[in-house]
């Protein structure tokens, strides 16, 4: 029976009983809400004056929440150490995070061991959407420092008996595969770039579930793993901001069933600020519950992606997020010609062989110019040609390219990038340089 393992990591940890549904479930997250806003008034400075023109004893259901004011990464840049709740000394974890603003100032993230312990929670019970005691999983995520992302899943997973093993970073994808097999493994977590690379060396049936995490997993790129290597794909959607964990599918690929108990999510319209009706594309909005370091409350996460709050045919009553298309960064070509870097991705890597690439837009003799890096695998060379005809595919380019907006610049292979955990696939702009 297909079903979601988050239903009872929500209910438990929200103090519900059986039988509940996603109505009683949002009554539940309303009182925890209440709870958060006493909390964050009473303990942090920078909330104490943030909130301070509402009342927030009156804010206590989720239709209550854009009542408040929206915050932003720039407001944790400035202010985050006098958004803390707790002292210095009950501080288990910073994450830094290096932004490209103007001032270029790093955002920073605070937890305590109870902040990282729900996380841990969270990886083994959605990891139980996946796997199970039978199987054993390799990491391929950075472990090497106490409770990041791959520590905290590696030691989470061990902790309930499921092994689970790490490799950071990764090595070549023949040689990855060869490790694999020798130690049995039987489920991967990683970059959907690195997966793909691996899935094309790994024999039908080694690898029977792969969960792609911490970067826009375009459905071409899900089909080619599936179809090299005969296992089946899964989603995760997590930031640094909601606790690394934030929501995974469950066997039935119909949206990341989300961490309810701890995070509730909002959609807006990016420029108005006004909430959207469910089902409707927009920015996810979060805001988090029992977070004892630094809570936020209608946080902006700058990523796109729907809600569902009905129930999945998975049976659960989990909310969903769907058509999740992260970070949308538009690069303006022309007046009404947009470009984002899920749109080459979803074109891109329909390319057979494709593993990698990094796009770069600059200037160059008085003309806009593309240009792409890429890495491919060793059967199918050369790319160029492919990957350019690809790129005249995509309408924004074609419009661009026959109004002479834009060139085509080279097309060339590297042997590697940057295996850097931090730095997300998107569009170098260099064109004001």
């Amino acid at each position: 029976m297909l079903t979601t393992t988050l239903d009872g990591f929500n209910a438990h940890n929200l103090g519900l009983v059986d039988p509940w549904d996603q109505t009683l479930l949002q009554a539940a997250q309303g009182q925890a809400l209440a709870q958060t806003l006493a909390y964050a008034r009473t303990h942090s400075p920078w909330y104490g004056q943030h909130l301070a023109a509402i009342d927030t004893q009156k804010i206590n259901s989720l239709q209550d929440l854009a009542q408040l004011p929206l915050m932003d990464s720039q407001d944790v840049i400035d202010h985050g150490p006098q958004m803390l709740c707790v002292s210095q000394s009950k501080i288990k974890r910073v994450m830094t995070l290096h932004t490209s603003g103007s001032t270029g100032a790093p955002k920073r993230l605070y937890f305590t061991d109870h902040d990282l312990q729900r996380t841990k929670d969270f990886f083994f019970q959605g990891m139980g959407n996946l796997v199970d005691n039978s199987d054993r999983v390799l990491a391929l995520l950075p472990f090497d420092q106490p409770d990041n992302t791959g520590d905290l899943l590696i030691g989470s997973l061990n902790a309930h008996s499921i092994f689970c093993a790490g490799l950071w970073p990764p090595i070549s994808p023949p040689d990855l595969a060869t490790f694999i097999i020798k130690e049995n493994f039987t489920a991967v977590v990683g970059l959907p770039q690195h997966l793909l690379s691996l899935a094309e060396f790994l024999p039908p049936g080694q690898v029977q579930t792969m969960l792609l995490c911490s970067d826009y997993a375009p459905q071409a790129l899900r089909q080619r793993i599936e179809q090299t290597c005969g296992c089946r794909t899964f989603l995760h959607y997590g930031t640094t901001e909601t606790g690394l964990g934030g929501g995974v599918e469950c066997q039935a690929h119909a949206g990341c069933h989300w961490r309810q108990a701890d995070l509730i999510i909002e959609i807006i319209d990016a420029h108005s600020g006004q909430v959207l009706p469910e089902g409707q594309l927009g920015e996810m909005v979060i805001t988090t519950l029992n977070r004892e370091a630094m809570p936020l409350i209608r946080y902006r996460t700058g990523d796109t992606a729907a809600l569902a709050t009905a129930p999945c045919s998975c049976g659960g009553y989990t909310a969903r997020i769907v058509n999740i298309a992260g970070r949308q960064k538009i690069y303006t070509l022309a007046p009404g010609l947009n470009l984002t870097s899920q749109l080459l991705d979803d074109t891109i890597f329909s390319v057979p062989g494709l593993w990698d690439y990094r796009a770069t837009l600059d200037c160059h003799q008085g003309q806009q110019r593309l240009s792409l890096d890429f890495l491919a695998s060793p059967t199918n060379q050369p790319l160029s040609q492919d990957l350019g005809h690809a790129l005249q595919q995509i309408p924004v380019l074609v419009q661009a390219l026959n109004s002479g907006q834009l060139i085509l610049g080279p097309l060339g292979q590297v042997p590697a990038f940057d295996p850097s955990h931090t730095i997300k696939r998107t569009i170098n702009d260099q064109r004001g340089a």
